[in-house]
């Protein structure tokens, strides 16, 4: 059985000049840059994108990108929502952020999306679920290359393990800096270039993933699950799910136990 995928729209367009400023609600979606070169903004963090790279549009930042100085370039994008979305980001493949792509999978990654992007242009109705397999496919593939990134990374790796195994209301960032053998503004900088994100930004986001399995698999009291989280303040974790997710809690619990 495949993931519960709603895909949404996609493209290729090899002379892009698009101008994207918007939050993203209910959907996200995959970029892919091919050629040229891309001004990305989360919120004010900036950055112009090297070729190729991947990044993603999520629920929770205002999100911009357009061509840098005014320049075109080469375009793909898979939209997608739905229930599936979920397992992705508990599994580690649907990374939020940037993602650069080896010189020698360009072309592979090139003809996976365009396949996609065909068979989302076609009616018959089994070409949602080939797509769905083939997206699955894609993050498998980049989740693969993080993994050798970090392992080739020895601080990272060490970072990385810390962050998912420490209880996320209490992240000592020295003591992980100490760990890692690094000052801690060397390592905020290195985690922002490797991934995209901003370090506190990255625990948030597994703190919200860890909710998200509370919320929507269990029937605990959000009260109980905000405070199992760290939160001292049910209505502060609810703003901050909503920000992260793009529902309200209680949305979110009815949307995966109907």
């Amino acid at each position: 059985m495949g993931l519960d995928l709603t895909f949404l729209h996609a493209g290729h367009v090899p002379r892009c000049n698009a101008r994207v400023d918007k939050y993203f609600e209910g959907y996200q979606s995959l970029q892919f840059i091919r050629r040229g070169e891309v001004e990305l903004f989360y919120d004010n963090m900036r950055y112009v994108l090297e070729t190729p790279m991947f990044w993603t549009c999520y629920p929770g930042p205002r999100i911009r990108f357009h061509g840098y100085q005014g320049q075109t370039w080469h375009h793909r994008y898979v939209a997608v929502g739905g229930p599936g979305l979920l397992d992705l980001q508990q599994r580690g493949l649907l990374f939020r952020g940037l993602q650069s792509c080896p010189t020698r999978y360009v072309d592979q990654c090139a003809a996976l999306m365009d396949r996609i992007i065909g068979l989302l242009q076609t009616p018959d109705p089994l070409s949602s679920q080939r797509a769905g397999n083939l997206f699955e496919s894609l993050l498998l593939d980049l989740a693969e290359w993080r993994q050798a990134r970090s392992q080739s990374k020895p601080w990272m790796a060490t970072l990385l393990t810390a962050l998912e195994t420490s209880p996320q209301a209490s992240v000592d960032y020295h003591a992980l800096a100490q760990r890692c053998g690094l000052a801690l503004s060397t390592m905020r900088r290195r985690f922002r270039k490797e991934t995209g994100l901003a370090l506190h930004h990255y625990a948030l986001e597994l703190r919200i993933a860890k909710a998200c399995r509370l919320v929507g698999a269990t029937g605990l009291p959000f009260k109980e699950i905000a405070e199992k989280l760290g939160y001292d303040n049910v209505f502060y974790f609810s703003r901050q799910f909503r920000k992260f997710q793009g529902v309200p809690p209680l949305e979110y619990r009815r949307s995966r136990q109907s």
